[in-house]
Order: C-alpha cells, then structure tokens, then sequence
C-alpha cells in the first residue's frame, strides 16, 4: 500500500526553497526590463503626440531589441536609433526605430533614464518632422 501525499502543501525539492513567484503580478517588481522600457517609450510618444498634434501620426513608430545590421559610416557606434524614411509617398512616411538594448546599455551610465528616452527620442522625432529639437521638446 502507498503512502498518501499532502497535496496540500508544495514539494521542497532538493531544499532549494518552495516554489512559485516571488512576487505578485500586480507589483510593479514583476514588470520585466522590456516591459518598463515600452511604458516608458509610449508614454513619451503620448506626450510628444499630444504637444507636436496631428504631424507624427503619419510615422510609424517600432522597438527592435537591438541594430539589425552595422553602422552606416556616418554612424558613430552603435545606433541608439533611427529614422527610415519611406521613399514612395503613401500614407506613412517613415518609420522611427529605436533599439531597446543600446539605449538600455547608455541609461546605465545616466542619472536619469527618463531624460535619456527622451533626448533620444527629440532628436529622432526632430529628425524626422524636420524640425529643430527645441520645438519638438515639450518639456521645455
């Protein structure tokens, strides 16, 4: 005859400790670097949409985890970003790409990371709109 199991309790394999997360999912603990990173991007790109109106709808805004290829030789490193625009008129002139890992790599040398994501991202809007960065800023 076997013995019965509680199966009320969890296993402590190999006493490693009980098993599960170690944090709720509604704690902002259990977000993922990726996650934070996108929060952060749209909220940015909320804001830049709600000072610049109705010109950046016509971009297309993408997160690629890092440069696909190389530098261009007018690129110093790694790119941060970058602006492709769309070379036959259509409805979305270009798209504006910017690459989680370069910038996540950057932020770990900044005081503020917020402030990073967002020059980074002026300078790429600015780029894109052909405006001077001032203008697109709509923290100043």
């Amino acid at each position: 005859m076997l013995p019965k199991r509680n199966h009320g309790r969890r296993r402590d394999r190999h006493e490693r400790g009980l098993r599960g997360p170690l944090v709720d999912r509604t704690s902002p603990a259990y977000r993922s670097r990726t996650q934070k990173f996108d929060d952060i991007l749209s909220w940015e790109l909320t804001a830049f949409r709600e000072h610049i109106g109705e010109k950046l709808d016509r971009y297309d805004v993408a997160v690629l985890d890092v440069p696909a290829t190389d530098p261009t030789p007018w690129e110093d490193g790694i790119p941060l970003a970058r602006f492709l625009p769309f070379e036959r008129p259509s409805k979305i002139l270009g798209r504006l790409v910017f690459y989680r890992m370069p910038i996540e790599m950057a932020i770990e040398d900044v005081d503020d990371p917020r402030l990073f994501i967002h020059r980074v991202m002026v300078g790429q809007i600015a780029s894109a709109l052909n405006m001077d960065p001032d203008d697109v800023d709509y923290a100043r």
